[in-house]
């Protein structure tokens, strides 16, 4: 704890300043910094925005009073920011290097958006190698990182590092965990990362993206990929721990002409971690984990993107390919005949009549080795397509032309990797893969399929018989649910033997209620069904695990129940469906239905993207957490003015509410609380109670 002397107004009033973890503001400086930081923070932030109310700072020492008149401020300054970061997308747009981003991060509003942006994830109260987490956060504490960075003081703490396992059974893979200040230091990096290169990757990338994902990354290839004859899969060895960090500096360089921007994200690349209380240097990589490192990773591929756009410009040739000589030889046969029975018809001559039937039967001839023929030709070299896509170190790419060709484009890539930007490449994982054999591209297959089913069509162009046939598909890029995927699955989350089709029960949920059992089942299988929506007969690929997971949540309520379950099935069927009844705490009856593929609709794409949308919930929900700690009043005593800290709780479900604040958190169903620092301590000593309430 540090114990400051702040005096003000001709007066010395001691203060104890503090974290709600017990960490000090401000380590190891003096109250005259202490003054100088605060003053300097709302004197930056007004010069560089609101200038009407820089007389009224000038002139007063009071560092509290400054403070609520920066607070009443903060809405102002959040639409000049908002414009400064606008202003950085166009300046990256137009190609020039971006200037002053140290200095944009003396915005107070900026720091108030990033906490905003994590203190609600599940990591906010997980520490790193120190004591702070988001619990305890204040305008103040934000205020002395910028300080220590504006005076270059501020150095990363090395992340603690942990192993969590993988989806791949027994095998385990590095997460680091960085300390709370830094997480909040590495957002406001990434918010103006963000703004830089957003406008500048490319629409082939989809991982770490606002507003892209896996299935955006999909659904272009079920479109547009099909006739593809080759796909090019490669494996890059531990993509995010060799990130070479001067290659990644040189590639900031070319956008952003900021030295104290560029050496802070040195800093956060070469702090470090602690493994099993042993300190490690960091030479390579990013750390998984840390807020800033997908953006990074984005901008290091950024490069290989642009590369494989280039290629894509020089590869595509011809405008369609050519017809195919059999194809088109069989089509003129059957024209000429057609023709030919057009000035047959009406003649009553036998002989004419016998020669009409026999041009017919050629014509049956002709239309069946017609179906069984491409109508363009595969081989044409004058027709060539290059497709790509990339979701983070996964990326896949396509070809419409010759093996050569992709060997050529193959081993252009791979040089490209290792000498460019100097990443391994696993060559038992890589390779070239032709398209009926597909191969594995974000959990699903990628294959190309031809059907030989034919179908009669009909339409009022045919004019001669009022229907025609033709063949369903040809060379379409089909997406298909990986059994194997399918087989880890089930293994992992316990359901059984996924070759023998034996369920089994999940012995550590029989504590849990029933309710509780099925919702965990219907998260796990709902989830697993939307994943696989874009999957071409999802239903078939699924059904085998949801077999399985039906009859695993029947063992595991028979094994907590002691019956068989035959015995389950029939207690809890309700028709076709597998019901739970419960009653809610009002006493009304609630029934729980377990998911199946019956009733699964695979979700659709929004078609209402110009409907204007609601806002009432906005102007009339409950108060936003900037606009309750920008209040400057405590929730918990009623006090106004001063220095005021924000309270964490993990999750809603771990609040008991025996005490007051407790259940007021719970029945507003907020995670925070905004309390007053003699406050704060008392809810950490367990004392709250006793502290006279004004609300």
């Amino acid at each position: 704890m540090l114990k400051c002397r702040i005096a003000y107004a001709g007066a010395k009033v001691e203060s104890l300043h503090q974290y709600g973890n017990g960490v000090p503001i401000v380590p190891n400086v003096c109250l005259s910094w202490v003054e100088q930081s605060s003053i300097a923070w709302i004197s930056q932030s007004i010069s560089s925005g609101n200038t009407d109310e820089s007389r009224k700072l000038r002139g007063r020492g009071t560092v509290l009073e400054a403070l609520i008149i920066y607070c009443q401020d903060m809405r102002m300054l959040s639409a000049r920011t908002g414009d400064k970061l606008r202003a950085v997308s166009e300046v990256a747009r137009k190609g020039r290097r971006v200037k002053d981003l140290r200095r944009l991060m003396n915005h107070p509003d900026i720091w108030m958006q990033a906490y905003l942006n994590i203190q609600g994830n599940t990591g906010a109260l997980t520490r790193g190698t120190d004591a702070t987490t988001m619990d305890g956060y204040s305008p103040e504490r934000a205020a002395n990182l910028v300080e220590l960075i504006r005076d270059k003081r501020y150095k990363p703490k090395p992340v603690r590092r942990v192993n969590i396992p993988t989806k791949v059974a027994g095998k385990m893979r590095p997460l680091a965990i960085p300390s709370a200040d830094d997480k909040l230091v590495q957002e406001v990096v990434r918010m103006i990362l963000e703004r830089i290169y957003e406008p500048l990757f490319k629409d082939s990338s989809h991982g770490f993206r606002p507003k892209r994902s896996c299935h955006t990354a999909l659904k272009p290839m079920q479109r547009g990929w099909t006739g593809s004859k080759w796909f090019i899969d490669i494996d890059i060895k531990g993509y995010f721990n060799n990130i070479n960090h001067d290659k990644l500096m040189e590639l900031l360089k070319k956008r952003i002409e900021d030295t104290q921007f560029l050496d802070l994200i040195r800093d956060m690349l070469q702090a470090g971690y602690v493994e099993d209380w042993q300190y490690h240097k960091t030479f390579s990589g990013t750390p998984q984990g840390g807020i800033v490192s997908p953006i990074l990773a984005n901008i290091y591929l950024h490069e290989f993107d642009e590369f494989m756009e280039q290629n894509k410009q020089e590869f595509d040739q011809g405008k369609a390919r050519r017809r195919s000589p059999a194809w088109q030889k069989a089509t003129n046969h059957i024209c000429y005949y057609r023709k030919r029975i057009d000035a047959l018809k009406g003649d009553t001559n036998p002989e004419r009549r016998t020669r009409q039937a026999w041009y017919e039967q050629k014509i049956r001839e002709l239309s069946k080795t017609q179906k069984r023929l491409t109508a363009s030709d595969p081989l044409d070299p004058t027709y060539r397509r290059l497709f790509y896509v990339r979701y983070a170190d996964d990326f896949l790419i396509g070809i419409i032309g010759s093996k050569q060709e992709a060997a050529r484009l193959f081993r252009e890539v791979k040089t490209f990797l290792n000498t460019t930007l100097k990443l391994d490449i696993s060559e038992e994982k890589s390779g070239i893969h032709h398209a009926k054999e597909g191969t594995s591209f974000l959990g699903y297959v990628v294959q190309n399929y031809t059907s030989e089913k034919i179908v009669k069509v009909h339409s009022p162009v045919y004019t001669r018989v009022g229907a025609a046939t033709q063949r369903t598909v040809r060379e379409r890029l089909q997406l298909r649910v990986p059994q194997t995927k399918m087989s880890e699955f089930c293994q992992r989350k316990g359901y059984g033997s996924y070759e023998n089709v034996r369920p089994s029960a999940r012995q550590s949920w029989v504590h849990m209620d029933d309710a509780e059992i099925l919702l965990a089942y219907n998260a796990a299988m709902r989830g697993l069904a939307h994943y696989y929506a874009l999957a071409n007969a999802a239903k078939t690929g699924l059904s085998k695990l949801m077999y399985l997971a039906k009859s695993s949540f029947l063992a595991t309520i028979a094994k907590k129940h002691k019956s068989s379950m035959s015995t389950e099935n029939s207690r809890l069927r309700q028709g076709k469906d597998i019901v739970i009844l419960t009653n809610t705490k009002e006493g009304k009856p609630k029934r729980y239905t377990l998911f199946t593929l019956r009733d699964w609709k695979p979700p659709q794409p929004k078609e209402d993207v110009d409907r204007m949308p609601t806002t009432a919930h906005l102007r009339f929900g409950r108060s936003t957490l900037d606009q309750r700690l920008t209040a400057n009043t405590c929730e918990s005593c009623g006090k106004e003015g001063g220095y005021f800290e924000v309270h964490h709780v993990r999750k809603l479900k771990d609040l008991h509410g025996k005490e007051w604040w407790e259940q007021v958190m719970s029945y507003r169903k907020r995670k925070t609380m905004i309390l007053c620092v003699e406050c704060h301590d008392l809810l950490h000593a367990n004392k709250l109670s006793n502290r006279q309430k004004k609300f």
